[in-house]
């Protein structure tokens, strides 16, 4: 007798072949899901979004979720000058005498970073050539230049960091006058770190200037802003605090 081929093989395939789908499956499952679980599984920061209700409650209709890479003092600082109305000057440059003249330009009321700032006022003054002086906190003449003929003058000799110093510029018997602060060599190293890290972000770069009392390079971070978001009403209100404190 012949004996007849078995049909066990193709039986036995027939069952693997289902069993074989589904572990490719589970293994498509696994890759796909395993990722997210691991995410879920483990801490991981929020970010703060422009409808996170806490934000949204306090009106601020900016995304400001990249706040939170700042130090703690800095993000703390940031969310009260971005709902501050009217916004106070810091501290360190709270105690600045106010410009005698809107002829002075800058730097005025404010910080500045460079130990030899350039001072700038306004040709509306008069007719050069003007005569331009810097004293310290004790009224002692550092500096001093004469027969100016251009509108700006940069500070010849190195500022002491951390000093509160106040210009004059003279032209045709008319003097003005305004102050400002150098900032320490704390604040300088903080400042350049922020920069490197956040040099694309003109919110948090204007945040942490104005905190540091540096209004003018606020402003100008703030405009920028206006122009990317320009029916922001929280990019309207930190220019507009930071511009009346320049013209304080």
């Amino acid at each position: 007798m012949t004996a007849k081929p078995s049909d066990s093989g193709g039986f036995s395939s027939a069952i693997r072949t289902p069993q074989v789908v589904l572990m490719v499956l589970a293994g498509v499952a696994v890759a796909i899901l395993g990722p997210y679980a691991l995410y879920q599984a483990f801490p991981h920061p929020k970010a703060v979004r422009t409808q996170d209700p806490q934000t949204a409650a306090r009106g601020i209709d900016l995304d400001v979720s990249e706040l939170d890479a700042l130090p703690d003092s800095l993000r703390n600082g940031a969310m009260l000058l971005l709902t501050a109305d009217p916004a106070e000057p810091p501290d360190s440059i709270a105690n600045l005498a106010a410009a005698t003249g809107e002829n002075v330009l800058r730097p005025v009321s404010e910080a500045v970073e460079e130990t030899q700032p350039i001072l700038y006022w306004s040709a509306a003054f008069g007719i050069p050539p003007y005569t331009v002086s810097i004293a310290d906190e004790r009224g002692q003449v550092i500096s001093r230049a004469q027969g100016i003929q251009n509108t700006s003058w940069k500070v010849l000799t190195p500022l002491r960091r951390g000093g509160e110093y106040t210009w004059h510029v003279t032209v045709t018997g008319a003097s003005e006058a305004a102050s400002f602060r150098v900032l320490d060599d704390g604040q300088v190293m903080l400042w350049t770190a922020m920069q490197t890290a956040h040099q694309d972000s003109p919110l948090l770069i204007g945040l942490i200037a104005q905190q540091l009392g540096m209004l003018a390079i606020a402003e100008r971070e703030y405009t920028a802003l206006t122009k990317a978001y320009p029916d922001s009403n929280t990019a309207a209100l930190l220019l507009n605090n930071v511009s009346e404190l320049r013209n304080r």
